[in-house]
């Protein structure tokens, strides 16, 4: 049965009423459609940092492997399948993505990259994973619903995309539990469905029969979270794919896509690094376990108060009670904080001291509370004076250099110095800056306006750090992944004492030979491997051979130095 047939002014105010809709939705949509790409260009981002992470992880579980194979080898094992299942996932998402782009922009790979709306010139490669770099400012039809719809949707019985997506992810989460453990179910996300355990258990909480449920799994346990299984409504309507790839613009879609990207990445970060930690966590060696005891000084002065801290090495955080005799005397308690330090604090006479203490801790192995003892010893010096740098017995130009006055009448001393200043920083204890250009520094050291003596110490520069680049062994060889996840040449101070003092990487050049045997170099600005170096190092072969030279490094002093050595890098 028709309608009644509409006036023709009727139809102009209806016209005009469409027309205003449409411009309402047109105005909408910029603002959301702005809003998708800021949102999606945070979500690529996230992943490539989520990428490099597991690298990393992976990276070093590796080195735990080459070191002890028959250990780590089960756990190695399944963190290779893991790292398969997870780049085929995620290289059928990225090409879902783009086929669905390409298909509806009707562009090819070529014309794509020609005209911006993928950001690299070629797909990115990485370990294992192929890459699209989308640029959805860039999608002329970012707007578009219905196309992405039938897509992903099919027809009205649901033969889309979506729901060869969903299945896969269920399967993939399943591995991710397989390896984590049910308890860690809530805690992965890539829920798809409304599955929970097995589909007899799902028929027999609801009370509903097979045909009654949504969706059920393939075969074995899938497992999800718990929803609602209403009879009410269309089941269709109520899934998954529904919800989130009926009528969603494109951009909409291409975001969700690399979103699920993300929480792949996360469960695979989480799962393999639950891997190799679980390499070691039924290790109890006894001999590592005992209580032991660190001090600040085992020599002071008269006045100054002996300071120790007592705990069991194997436990840092638990909250126990030490029993502590001091120089023979009754038996003491000494409650810890809840990291399990415990303070032991004296101010006695001149002479050495000694005391014994036992800390009961409860031993995981046995289920039993155990005794870890422990002991310690100190002298008291009678009034003396004496200045010494607390490192070495030098100072160093451009940073604070600790240094201990102590002595005097009761402890009562002043120290100034000459070509440097001093700032105290506890009791008998200081912090010396060398003056610009000063080549040498004498403290004076005063007791109740009486002298005390004085003493030179000699001004030297910092000295300089040596460059590292993680993951390359002592023999100069890594494997091309390992090195792309260090990704940058650090400065570290080996053996110097001094809290605080660092140096940044700030450029260096990189030497190689290519395949057509000319030699070419890279000067790179900052410590982090820029855009150039990854491509080079990307398409390296096992033998190839880097140099790294003339580094550059600004330390606490803000001088420039270039280090006399340089870094050998073999591809194995």
């Amino acid at each position: 049965m028709s309608g009644a047939k509409e006036t023709p002014r009727q139809k102009m105010i209806g016209m005009m009423y469409l027309v205003y809709t449409a411009l309402l939705a047109m105005n909408v949509s910029k603002d959301i459609l702005g809003a998708f790409d800021t949102v999606n260009t945070g979500v690529q981002e996230t992943n490539i940092t989520l990428m490099q992470q597991i690298a990393q992880k992976y990276a070093t579980f590796e080195e735990q492997y080459g070191l002890d194979q028959e250990k780590v080898g089960p756990y190695w094992e399944q963190a290779q399948e893991l790292r398969e299942k997870t780049n085929g996932i995620i290289n059928y998402i990225e090409a879902m993505k783009w086929d669905l782009v390409s298909k509806i922009e009707e562009k090819d790979y070529a014309t794509a990259v020609e005209q911006g709306l993928l950001k690299s010139k070629d797909t990115v490669q990485f370990n294992g994973r192929l890459l699209y770099n989308i640029n959805t400012s860039k999608i002329k039809s970012r707007d578009n619903y219905n196309k992405p719809t039938e897509y992903m949707m099919g027809n009205p019985e649901g033969n889309g995309k979506a729901f060869e997506l969903s299945e896969k992810i269920r399967e993939y989460r399943h591995e991710i539990v397989k390896i984590m453990g049910f308890e860690h179910i809530h805690e992965l996300g890539l829920i798809t469905d409304s599955i929970y355990g097995t589909k007899d258990y799902v028929m027999q909480q609801t009370g509903k029969s097979e045909s009654a449920l949504k969706k059920l799994p393939v075969e074995g346990e899938y497992y999800g979270a718990p929803i609602d299984y209403a009879p009410e409504g269309d089941a269709m309507q109520k899934s998954w794919e529904y919800n989130n790839f009926h009528h969603t613009v494109l951009i909409a879609d291409v975001t969700l896509l690399n979103k699920l990207i993300s929480e792949i990445e996360t469960a695979e970060l989480n799962a393999v690094t639950h891997l190799a930690q679980s390499v070691h966590a039924e290790d109890f060696t006894f001999d590592e376990v005992g209580a032991k005891v660190f001090a600040e000084s085992s020599y002071i002065l008269s006045g100054q108060k002996y300071r120790a801290q007592a705990m069991v090495t194997a436990w840092q955080n638990t909250q126990t009670t030490a029993r502590v005799r001091f120089d023979g005397g009754p038996e003491k308690e000494y409650a810890s904080n809840s990291q399990g330090v415990i303070d032991l604090e004296y101010n006695v006479g001149v002479g050495t001291h000694r005391y014994t203490g036992v800390i009961p801790m409860l031993n995981p192995k046995t289920n039993e509370i155990e005794d870890y003892p422990f002991e310690g010893s100190f002298t008291v010096a009678p009034p003396a004076v004496s200045v010494a740098a607390t490192k070495m017995n030098v100072v160093y130009a451009g940073i604070d250099n600790p240094i201990a006055i102590g002595g005097g009448v009761g402890g009562e001393i002043s120290a100034s110095a000459t070509g440097a200043s001093l700032s105290r920083t506890g009791n008998g204890t200081y912090n010396l800056r060398v003056n610009p250009g000063a080549s040498e520094v004498v403290v004076h050291v005063n007791s109740q306006g009486s002298s005390m003596g004085s003493m030179k110490f000699r001004v030297k520069e910092l000295p300089k750090p040596t460059a590292k680049i993680d993951n390359v062994g002592t023999d100069g060889k890594v494997t091309k992944s390992a090195l792309l996840a260090a990704n940058m040449v650090r400065a570290e101070m080996k053996d110097f004492d001094f809290d605080g003092v660092h140096y940044d990487v700030t450029g260096y050049t990189v030497k190689y030979r290519t395949k057509a045997g000319t030699t070419k170099e890279e000067k790179v600005t900052g410590s982090r491997f820029n855009e150039t170096l990854k491509g080079v190092f990307n398409s390296a072969n096992a033998g190839d051979i880097y140099v790294f030279t003339a580094i550059r490094v600004k330390g606490n002093d803000n001088k420039e130095k270039v280090l006399d050595t340089q870094i050998a890098v073999e591809i194995k």
